[in-house]
């Protein structure tokens, strides 16, 4: 069975009822892209007609519309047997920018834009997040956000407590954004110190079983006044309507080999934990300090392992890759890990960039990301 389409969530599915049976470990991936002009800068108008010449474009299979920022689109993608087959299809999501003549930036936040300067876009479910949120909306972030298909609410459960402890090693392996505000911040993810300030987001609790997700959703989504579970908000998510759990915690990643290791790692892991559960959980405030440490110091980090361990992220990192690869070992996908591998010996992203930055400028770093996006590493 495969999984369902991640771009069908709609607010008919915000309740928290039932699992919907998702199927046995097959992907999606919504990846969010900041819109610039020939300068650089985001993009300030209305994106409905580059949204219409985008879905205009021959071969296109991901659907592609707009996000709560103005300046932001997201890409989703069909469902897909492994993380191959999603790169290749943001591949194609990238060439129909580069087609249609827009510039975009896979980056978690744009690293020049000023504070607070940015369009929201209206529909219900955007604006009900706007009353929420109110000033805290002020910066654009954009994301890699991967599911992955279980078969029942059970499996999830599995799923998410396994995933809990290992939340700082995708945040470090992905972290993409030391600037903001056209200054340093001093951090591997600025996008997370963002987000930080967010309700309803951070480490899911480890629950026992899905009866216990189901009323502790339900307590918390009462008392936010919020009408379904597409409004938690967590760093890994239960997705219910649509059968899969969905990380969240990555920034955008403008390498598609990058983001075929990444899918294929949180794949393995999922698979893995369902397989084998976890004996026992770390406290959500563990898990927590670990991911600062990951968002300030990257793949520079000493986190907790499982066991409560403090250990260097890259270590984690490596023994995360290893498992994943045991566990899609019938289906040979590790080579589709390769790319994080090399990651760990290679230059970080965060550290690139800064190099880049003092090397160029503002303007160096801002053309070699639109470039980097749009190539998608090839």
């Amino acid at each position: 069975m495969a999984v369902h389409d991640v771009s069908a969530t709609g607010e008919a599915a915000d309740v928290v009822g039932a699992f919907r049976a998702g199927g046995d470990f097959t992907v999606g991936v919504e990846d969010e892209l900041l819109l610039v002009d020939r300068e650089g800068e985001l993009v300030s108008g209305p994106t409905e007609s580059i949204i219409e010449a985008l879905a205009r474009q021959p071969g296109l299979t991901s659907r592609v519309g707009p996000e709560i920022y103005a300046c932001e689109i997201e890409f989703a993608t069909p469902v897909c047997r492994d993380g191959g087959e999603v790169a290749t299809a943001l591949a194609r999501c990238r060439a129909a920018l580069r087609d249609v003549g827009q510039d975009a930036l896979a980056v978690g936040i744009h690293p020049a834009a000023p504070f607070g300067e940015v369009a929201l876009v209206s529909s219900p479910r955007y604006d009900a997040i706007k009353a929420e949120y109110a000033g805290f909306l002020r910066t654009a972030t954009a994301a890699l956000q991967v599911h992955v298909a279980v078969p029942d609410g059970e499996a999830m459960v599995r799923a998410l407590r396994g995933i809990r402890p290992l939340l700082p090693v995708l945040r470090g392996l992905a972290a993409s954004s030391p600037f903001w505000h056209g200054r340093d911040s001093g951090l591997a993810s600025a996008r997370a110190a963002v987000q930080r300030s967010y309700p309803r987001i951070g480490v899911p609790p480890a629950f026992g079983s899905y009866d216990e997700y189901q009323s502790h959703a339900t307590a918390l989504l009462a008392a936010a006044e919020a009408p379904g579970p597409t409004y938690l908000w967590w760093d890994a998510r239960p997705q219910p309507a649509l059968g899969t759990i969905e990380v969240r915690v990555m920034d955008a990643q403008w390498s598609l080999p990058r983001v075929a290791g990444l899918v294929t790692l949180i794949q393995g892991l999922v698979r893995a934990a369902v397989e084998d559960p976890p004996r026992h959980d770390l406290p959500d405030g563990l898990i927590d300090e670990s991911d600062f440490r990951a968002v300030r110091y990257g793949l520079d980090a000493r986190i907790l392992d499982a066991d409560g361990r403090l250990r260097p992220l890259r270590e984690l990192a490596r023994e995360a890759i290893e498992r994943a690869a045991g566990a899609l070992a019938d289906v040979r996908l590790g080579g589709l890990l390769e790319p994080l591998t090399a990651a760990l010996a290679d230059e970080p992203e965060y550290e690139r960039q800064r190099r880049v930055h003092a090397a160029g400028g503002m303007t160096a770093l801002l053309e070699d990301l639109v470039r980097r996006t749009i190539s998608g590493g090839a």
